[in-house]
């Protein structure tokens, strides 16, 4: 049974749907969420990089490069509430433990994990209890539904901003947005961008297809021209 827990759930996730967020307050925000779960038998780690920084220029000039942050639960056991966890209200309740608790189908094709308050040892009621569920999408790629995660500000609940469908990378959690997604300026692929009036969103996958059109249309010759403003700039 642990190996098919493994092959469920030990897995890294990014959120492709939300990466530039133009708002009248803000303007263009972009956001860089991602997380891993790993489960060794005994425990479950969550390891996570979530941030969000207002863009001036473009993704790379304005690039900030999110924390890697984890907490784990043993599982059966009680443990405290990380200092940075900050749920409705919760902050200000003395003591707060938390477990973590699993389910999983049978052929092991979906699985949830769900974090459980505790007080005094017996089960706290909040709002929404946290849970990630793990399941395939209708094109076959494996996602993780995230829930229950309530930000205060800028101080995440575990995961800030993880609240949606996340998609599986390849990549190891250490390498996901610890670099701009492209090595110079791309100021001219968010000239690119269209931009949906009423959500306002765009996703990872558009601003890399705009980069992608942004230079691949470019000839040499306008290439280096570019790169040598660049670097007497």
């Amino acid at each position: 049974k642990d190996i098919k827990i493994v092959r469920l759930f030990n897995r890294s996730f990014i959120d492709r749907e939300m990466y530039l967020e133009e708002t009248l307050q803000f303007g263009r925000r972009v956001f860089q969420n991602a997380l891993s779960i790993q489960y060794d038998g005994a425990s479950w780690t969550i390891l996570y990089r979530s941030n969000h920084f207002d863009m001036d220029c473009c993704p790379t000039c304005d690039f900030v490069e999110p924390e890697l942050e984890q907490f784990t639960l043993d599982e059966g056991k009680l443990a405290p509430v990380p200092p940075q966890s900050t749920p409705e209200n919760i902050h200000q309740i003395q003591d707060l433990m938390m477990s973590a608790s699993f389910t999983m189908r049978e052929d092991g094709t979906s699985g949830e994990i769900k974090i459980i308050f505790f007080k005094d040892s017996v089960p706290f009621p909040v709002q929404f209890n946290p849970s990630i569920i793990i399941g395939m999408n209708a094109s076959r790629r494996w996602v993780a539904d995230c829930g229950g995660f309530r930000g205060d500000g800028l101080s995440p609940f575990f995961i800030a901003d993880v609240v949606g469908l996340y998609i599986e990378t390849p990549d190891p959690i250490q390498d996901v947005f610890s670099a701009p997604l492209y090595h110079s300026c791309i100021r001219r692929a968010m000239m690119l961008l269209q931009w949906d009036q009423y959500e306002l969103v765009v996703g990872l996958d558009d601003v890399m297809a705009a980069v992608d059109e942004a230079f691949n249309q470019q000839e040499p010759e306008e290439f280096l021209e570019d790169f040598w403003r660049l670097i007497v700039e």
